[in-house]
């Protein structure tokens, strides 16, 4: 029941445009996807993940969220409900072969495991 690693690091921002600047321009981090309100670095690491925050997620400005890979989702989202841990998403499907657990930790923030 490994983790694996720190697969992405979500930032929410009501103003994507100019966060997406200072990450592109002034840091030079390399754009690997892009939509109207996503945009995702690619860092020697994990990705960074610049997202929009409106409408039903407006209050999510200013936020961050970490997603963590981790070896066997099942088994250790399984160990969190039994440990009482606040499962808010159980997705089957983030991409082809890829699931999704969404953690809400004691502090209020949210993590995800990702795993296959």
């Amino acid at each position: 029941m490994t983790t694996r690693q720190i697969s992405y690091i979500a930032l929410w921002s009501k103003d994507l445009d100019a966060n997406r600047g200072i990450f592109a321009n002034l840091l030079g981090f390399p754009i690997v996807y892009e939509d109207a309100d996503v945009v995702v670095f690619q860092t020697e690491g994990a990705q960074l993940v610049l997202q929009r925050a409106r409408d039903a997620d407006a209050n999510l400005d200013g936020s961050i969220q970490i997603g963590f890979e981790v070896e066997d989702l099942d088994s250790l989202t399984q160990r969190l409900q039994n440990n009482g841990q606040m499962i808010m998403v159980n997705r089957e499907k983030l991409d082809p072969g890829q699931r999704v657990t969404v953690v809400r930790l004691p502090g209020g923030q949210n993590i995800e495991l990702i795993g296959k």
